[in-house]
């Protein structure tokens, strides 16, 4: 019987775009979730948190998709990216 040697994983880098959008996109997704579920099932009179809570989710939800657009367009050559300082 043969055994695969396997490579070794490589190191994880938390701080890169990929990351943050995927968090973005869940975040809002479950804020969203909650503010539904929330608004069904109780209290519609106090949803000042719930409100804060979901701008913020959805601003870093529009920068993660206006950094995936700006990418796509340049990449098209639609637009020049800028020059380094």
């Amino acid at each position: 019987m043969q055994t695969r040697a396997t490579r070794p994983l490589g190191e994880w880098k938390w701080t890169t775009f990929p990351v943050f959008c995927a968090l973005s996109i869940g975040l809002f997704v479950g804020v969203y979730a909650g503010w539904i579920a929330g608004f069904i099932a109780a209290d519609k009179d106090d949803q000042t948190l719930t409100t804060v809570v979901f701008i913020i989710a959805a601003l870093f939800l529009g920068f993660s998709l206006s950094r995936v657009t700006t990418r796509f367009l340049v990449s098209r050559n639609w637009v020049r990216p800028r020059k380094k300082r």
